[in-house]
């Protein structure tokens, strides 16, 4: 099993609207791509000085899954997250494997 995470921190200004609009629009695009088993999608409990910081789990069967929306979808919907947030939305992305 491979896991894909992103890693988003919010403008708290936006942070609702992002939130609706991951949950409404990102995260179906995602599911849409059919390469995901999983995609949950969490909140991280930081100090109040951070910036709101969110966590979405991509996890595919198999390694080829996961090259396949490098590939194919990858990059068209990281440019939908930047040209809807641009500099409101940091994130960055990790691959990662299971190891039990």
């Amino acid at each position: 099993m491979q896991v894909q995470n992103i890693s988003f921190q919010i403008n708290p200004e936006v942070e609702l609207q992002w939130v609706e609009w991951m949950k409404n629009k990102f995260i179906p695009l995602l599911k849409s791509t059919n390469c995901f088993l999983d995609t949950p999608f969490y909140q991280l409990q930081i100090s109040e000085d951070q910036a709101p910081t969110y966590t979405l789990q991509l996890f595919t069967q198999s390694a080829d899954k996961l090259a396949q929306y490098d590939l194919e979808h990858s990059a068209l919907l990281m440019e939908e997250l930047q040209s809807s947030w641009g500099n409101q939305c940091f994130h960055f992305i990790t691959n990662m494997q299971i190891v039990n």
